[in-house]
C-alpha cells in the first residue's frame, strides 16, 4: 500500500511525519509506503518571511532540507522527479516530471496556494510583497533604502495566505520607521467595508490603525497600478498616490491543481473530515481546501495535517473512528516591533484578539524556532 502526500510543506511534511508514526510498525514490515514529493528540495518557513522583509533575521534562518525534518522511513522525492505535473484522481495515479507515473492507495494534496500579483496591470512592477523569499528579499532592500515618503499597505483580494499578515507588516514598519526617525506617512486600503473580512477582527485592526494615526480607505479595489507614476487604480474611482507600495497579491492555486481538472481554484473539501467528496481516497489540507470560515494559515495547515493523518490510518487499521476538524485556527499578530496580540478561532468561536503584549512577540518568535524540531516533525 502507498500513501503519496504531495506538496512538502507545513501541512504535508507533518501529516507524513504524523502518519509514519501511526503506521510505524505496518510501515517497517514493507506493508506501506509513504512517499512525499516536491519540486523543492528545501523547505521554507514562510512566517518568517516577514522578518527578513523587516531585516531582522537573514533568510537562511528560515530555510532547512526537507529530508532532515521528514522521518527516516519516509520516502522523499524533489526536482523533476517530485514535481507533480497532473494528478489522474480517477485511475489513482499520478505523473511527475521526469516522466514517471505512480499509483496510489491514498493521496494527500498539501500544495498550498500561489500569490499571483500578474492579475492585476502593473502589479508586478508597481509593489513589493513578502510572500515568497525572493519577495522578502527586495522587499528588505528597497526599506532599507527608503528615506522618506508615503508607504500605501494593501489587500488586492480574498482570499490570501495568512489573515493578519497586513496588519503585522503595516504596524511593525509604522513602529520601526519611529525608532529610525524616519519621516513616512502610512495609508492601508482593503477591498471590503473596514480592515479585515471577519466582523469579528475588522473594527481591532482599525482601532490600532487609528491610534497609530494610519488612514483607512475602504472599500478599494484595485483595477491597475501605474508604476512609473506610482499611482493605484480603483473601481471605486479612487486613485492612491505612493512612493512605495506593499502589496497583499492575489492568490490563487498551484497549476497541477487546475491542469488536473480537480478545480478551478480550490479544491472542493469535507470541512469536518478533509476527505474529497469526489475522490475516497483523497485527502486535503491547508490553503489548497474550498473550506468556508477559517483562514488561509499554517496554523489552520498544522491542525488539520492531525485529523488528516489519523483518518487515514484509522481507515487503513479499520478502527471505525472518523475524526473531525474543528475550525481551528491560531495567528499572532504583531502590534509594533515589540508587541504582539494573538487570535484563536474555531468553526463555533469567533476570533478573539488579545491585547498586545512583550509576552506574545517573544511567544511569536520562540514559535519561530520550535517550528523546525517540534511541530514539523510531529513531535507535538
Amino acid at each position: 500500500m502507498r500513501i503519496i502526500i504531495v506538496g512538502g510543506g507545513a501541512g504535508g511534511t507533518i501529516v507524513a511525519n504524523r502518519l509514519s508514526r501511526l503506521l510505524s510498525d505496518l510501515v517497517d514490515r514493507g506493508e506501506i509506503e509513504i512517499v512525499v514529493l516536491d519540486k523543492s528540495e528545501y523547505h521554507y518557513y514562510q512566517p518568517g518571511y516577514l522578518f527578513v522583509a523587516l531585516g531582522e533575521e537573514e533568510p537562511e534562518h528560515f530555510v532547512r532540507r526537507e529530508r532532515e525534518l521528514l522521518d527516516e522511513k519516509i520516502k522523499f522525492y524533489y526536482g523533476d522527479q517530485g514535481e507533480v505535473v497532473k494528478i489522474m484522481a480517477n485511475e489513482n495515479k499520478l505523473q511527475t516530471k521526469d516522466g514517471k507515473v505512480w499509483d496510489y492507495d491514498y493521496i494527500v494534496i498539501a500544495l498550498g496556494s500561489v500569490p499571483y500579483p500578474d492579475a492585476i496591470p502593473g502589479l508586478k512592477e508597481g509593489s513589493y510583497n513578502f510572500y515568497t523569499m525572493n519577495d522578502a528579499i527586495k522587499l528588505r532592500d528597497a526599506l532599507y533604502e527608503f528615506k522618506s515618503g508615503k508607504i500605501v499597505v494593501g489587500v488586492i483580494s480574498l482570499p490570501y495566505k495568512c489573515p493578519v499578515a497586513q496588519y503585522e507588516i503595516l504596524f511593525a514598519l509604522h513602529d520601526l520607521f519611529i525608532k529610525e526617525k524616519k519621516d513616512a506617512k502610512f495609508e492601508y486600503f482593503f477591498p471590503l467595508k473596514g480592515t479585515h473580512q471577519h466582523p469579528a477582527v475588522s473594527p481591532i485592526g482599525e482601532r490600532w490603525m487609528v491610534e497609530k494615526g494610519i488612514k483607512i480607505i475602504s472599500p478599494f479595489n484595485v483595477t491597475r497600478v501605474d508604476p512609473e507614476k506610482k499611482i493605484i487604480y480603483s473601481k471605486e474611482n479612487i486613485e492612491i498616490k505612493y512612493d512605495l507600495f506593499i502589496a497583499v497579491p492575489p492568490h490563487i492555486s498551484p497549476k497541477v491543481v487546475r491542469d488536473s481538472g480537480l478545480a478551478n481554484m480550490w479544491v472542493p473539501t469535507d470541512p469536518y473530515t478533509l476527505r474529497s467528496p469526489t475522490y475516497d481516497n483523497m485527502y486535503l489540507l491547508g490553503d489548497i481546501t474550498d473550506i468556508q470560515g477559517v483562514p488561509k494559515a499554517g496554523s489552520v495547515a498544522e491542525y488539520q495535517a492531525s485529523v488528516v493523518a489519523k483518518n487515514i490510518a484509522s481507515r487503513i487499521r479499520k478502527s471505525g473512528t472518523v475524526y473531525r476538524y474543528d475550525g481551528s485556527a491560531f495567528c499572532f499578530i504583531m502590534h509594533s516591533m515589540d508587541e504582539a496580540g494573538y487570535l484563536y478561532m474555531t468553526y463555533t468561536k469567533p476570533p478573539v484578539v488579545s491585547l498586545p503584549s512583550k509576552y506574545a512577540k517573544w511567544m511569536k518568535i520562540l514559535y519561530n524556532e520550535l517550528y523546525w524540531g517540534m511541530s514539523a516533525k510531529a513531535e507535538i
